[in-house]
C-alpha cells in the first residue's frame, strides 16, 4: 500500500481521534468519533487511544490479523470503546463476514446510537445479509436523525425495493418530494415503481404532475404520449404528440412518432405521410432513416403489403442523401425487388467505386446486370472483371459461361465452366447449373459421352426436372442410346406434365426408336394435339412414324403440313 495515502489516512485519523473518550454516550454524533477537549483526557485514554493508532495502521498495512488483536486487547481493557467496535465492524464487513461486521458494529451502534457512521454500516452490513427489514429499522431512524440529508431518503427506499416493497419505498419518495418539490428525478423514480405494480394509471399521474410543474418541458410531453400508447388510449396519446409538434414543431422525432400512432390506429397513409415529412425535414441521419424504415414496417410489409409507401420513402431518403455508400446497397436491394435491375446496378456500381472488396456487391451487380436485356457485351466483360478480382467464386464464371453457350462458341465456354467448377465447394445449385450447362456444351461439338456424365451428375441431384429428363432422354434417342433409359426419363417428365407437347413429342419418338410404331403414334398423334404452338418438327416425327405403320398418304400429308408451317415461319 502507498506510504502516502497511509499517512494522509493516520492523519485524518488522528484529528478525529483527538480526546475520544468512548464511555460517554454521545447525543448527536456526526463524524465516526466525537472529539473531546485535549484537558480532558486521562493517561488511561491516551493509552487506549496509541493502541487504537497502532492497530489502525495495521489495517491501513493490510494485516488485518493484527489490527482485529489489537482492537479485541483494547476492548478488554474498555469495553464500552465504540470506536474499536466500529473498526473491528469495518474490517469483517470488508472481508465479506457479515454476521461478525453486523455484531461488532451494532456494540457501537448501542454505545453510541446517534452516530451517522455506526448507522450507515450497520444498515449497509443487514443488507449485504439481506436483513431488509433490519436495515429498514436503521435507515428510518438515521432519516429521522438527519431529515435534511437527501442521500439517506434514498438508501431507505432502495432497501424497500430489495424487501419488495414497492409502495414503501413510493413513500420514501413522496417526502422527499414534500421537502424539495416536484422533480423529474423523484417523479421518473415514483413512474417506474408503479409500472413495476402493474399500476399503470398511477405511473401516468406521476408524470403528469410533472408536466403541470414543468409544463414548457416538451420531453413530459413526449413520455405521456407514449405511456397512452403503451396503455392503447390513442385518443390521448395524439393530444399529447401534438403537444409536442406544437410546442416544437422541429422535433426531429414528433413525425415518427404520430407515424407510429396512426399505424396504431390503421392509417397507413397517414403514417406513410408522417415519415416522409420526417425524412424531408433532413433533421435526421441517413442511417437514422434506414434504420426508422426498416423497423417501422416489417420485411414482409416492406417488400409487399406496404411496398409502394415503403419505396417511395426510399426515394425520399436517397433525394435527401444522394451519396451515403450505405444507402447505395439499400436502395440497390429494394430497386433490385422492384426488378429496376438497370437502377439497382448504377447503385451498386456507385459503391463499388468508394469500396470494390465486397464479393457480396459484386454477385449483386451480376444478378442486376443479367436480367438487363441485350447486355451479354457488357455483362460479359463484367465477369472477367470479377473472376479476375474473386477467382474462387463460380457465379461469374457460370455467366461467362452461357454467355459464350449462347454465341455457339462451345470449346471457350466449357474451359470457362470447368474452371468455375473448381470453386464450388458446398454450392449445389451453381453445381448443378454447371453440369447441365458442361452436358449441353458437350453435346453440342459431338462429345457425347461427356454430355451425357454431366446430364447423370445433374440428375443426380436434382432427379425430377422435367427439362432435362426430357431433352437427356431426346439426346439419347437422336443417337440410339440406351433407349430403355430414354424411354424411363421421357416416362418421367410425361408424368409429371402430361399435357406438355414437348414432352409426348419425345416420348413418341423414343417409342419409333425401339420400334413400338403404334404406340408412337399414339403418343404423337397426342403431342400434335396439344400443341398449340404448331411445330413443324412434330408434324414430321408423326410423318415418319406413319410411313413405319404403312400409311404412306397420311405421312405425306403431314409432311406437306410442316413445309407449310415452316414456310408461313419464314415469311414473318
Amino acid at each position: 500500500m502507498h506510504k502516502a495515502r497511509i499517512f494522509l489516512g493516520l492523519i485524518a485519523f488522528l484529528l478525529v481521534l483527538q480526546g475520544c473518550k468512548s464511555t460517554q454516550k454521545q447525543a448527536s454524533e456526526t463524524s465516526k468519533y466525537k472529539r473531546k477537549p485535549i484537558t480532558e483526557v486521562s493517561q488511561a485514554q491516551l493509552d487506549n487511544d496509541a493502541v487504537m493508532i497502532e492497530a489502525k495502521i495495521q489495517s491501513e498495512l493490510g494485516n488485518f490479523d493484527q489490527a482485529v488483536a489489537l482492537y479485541k486487547s483494547l476492548l478488554k481493557k474498555d469495553s464500552t470503546y465504540s470506536a474499536a467496535y466500529y473498526e473491528l465492524g469495518s474490517i469483517y464487513y470488508m472481508k465479506g463476514v457479515f454476521t461478525s461486521a453486523i455484531q461488532y458494529t451494532q456494540k457501537a451502534h448501542d454505545l453510541s446510537p446517534n452516530n451517522v457512521w455506526y448507522k450507515l454500516q450497520l444498515a449497509d452490513s443487514y443488507m449485504q445479509s439481506h436483513k431488509y427489514p433490519e436495515a429498514i429499522e436503521v435507515l428510518e431512524s438515521l432519516v429521522k436523525l438527519h431529515p435534511e440529508v437527501l442521500e439517506y431518503y434514498y438508501k431507505l427506499a432502495n432497501t424497500y425495493i430489495s424487501n419488495r416493497q414497492i409502495e414503501k419505498a413510493i413513500g420514501v419518495f413522496n417526502r422527499v418530494e414534500k421537502r424539495i418539490g416536484v422533480s423529474e428525478e423523484i417523479s421518473v423514480h415514483k413512474q417506474r415503481l408503479w409500472e413495476a405494480l402493474g399500476k399503470q394509471d398511477k405511473a401516468i399521474e406521476e408524470i403528469e404532475a410533472l408536466a403541470d410543474a414543468f409544463p414548457h418541458e416538451v420531453k413530459y410531453n413526449s413520455i405521456l404520449a407514449e405511456l397512452f400508447m403503451a396503455k392503447k388510449n390513442y385518443n390521448k396519446a395524439f393530444v399529447y404528440y401534438n403537444r409536442v409538434l406544437k410546442a416544437d414543431p422541429d422535433d426531429k422525432y414528433i413525425h415518427v412518432s404520430l407515424a407510429s400512432y396512426y399505424r396504431r390506429i390503421d392509417e397507413p397513409e397517414k403514417a406513410y405521410n408522417e415519415l416522409k415529412t420526417s425524412f424531408e425535414k433532413n433533421a435526421l441521419s441517413s442511417d437514422e432513416k434506414v434504420q426508422i424504415l426498416t423497423t417501422f414496417y416489417t420485411a414482409e410489409e416492406f417488400y409487399g403489403k406496404y411496398s409502394k409507401y415503403a419505396y417511395d420513402l426510399v426515394d425520399v431518403i436517397m433525394k435527401n442523401n444522394p451519396d451515403t455508400m450505405t444507402l447505395s446497397l439499400f436502395y440497390g436491394d429494394v430497386l433490385m425487388r422492384q426488378r429496376k435491375y438497370a437502377e439497382a446496378a448504377r447503385q451498386f456500381n456507385n459503391y463499388i467505386k468508394i469500396d470494390s472488396s465486397d464479393y457480396s456487391v459484386w454477385e449483386a451487380l451480376l444478378i442486376c446486370e443479367s436480367e438487363i436485356p441485350n447486355n451479354d457485351k457488357h455483362l460479359a466483360l463484367l465477369c472477367d472483371r470479377v473472376i479476375n478480382l474473386f477467382p474462387t467464386f463460380p457465379l461469374a464464371y457460370y455467366m461467362k459461361g452461357y454467355i459464350l453457350y449462347s454465341e455457339d462458341n462451345y470449346a471457350t465456354a466449357i474451359e470457362i465452366l470447368e474452371n468455375g467448377l473448381k470453386w464450388v465447394g458446398d454450392n449445389q445449385t451453381i453445381e448443378t447449373e454447371l453440369y447441365v450447362l458442361l452436358a449441353e456444351c458437350f453435346y453440342r461439338i459431338g462429345k457425347y459421352d461427356e454430355a451425357y456424365k454431366y446430364f447423370d451428375n445433374y440428375l443426380e441431384q436434382r432427379p425430377n426436372d422435367v427439362g432435362v429428363l426430357n431433352n437427356y432422354a431426346y439426346y439419347l434417342s437422336e443417337h440410339d442410346t440406351d433407349l430403355e433409359k430414354a424411354e424411363k426419363m421421357s416416362k418421367k417428365a410425361i408424368d409429371a406434365d402430361p399435357n406438355n407437347a414437348t414432352f409426348l413429342d419425345t416420348y413418341g419418338w423414343i417409342l419409333y426408336k425401339m420400334g413400338k410404331y403404334d404406340e408412337a403414334e399414339t403418343n404423337m398423334r397426342l403431342a400434335i394435339d396439344k400443341d398449340k404452338a404448331k411445330s413443324p418438327t412434330l408434324l414430321e416425327h408423326y410423318a415418319d412414324i406413319l410411313e413405319k405403320l404403312g400409311k404412306t398418304e397420311k405421312a405425306k400429308e403431314y409432311r406437306t403440313k410442316a413445309e407449310k408451317v415452316r414456310q408461313e415461319r419464314e415469311k414473318k
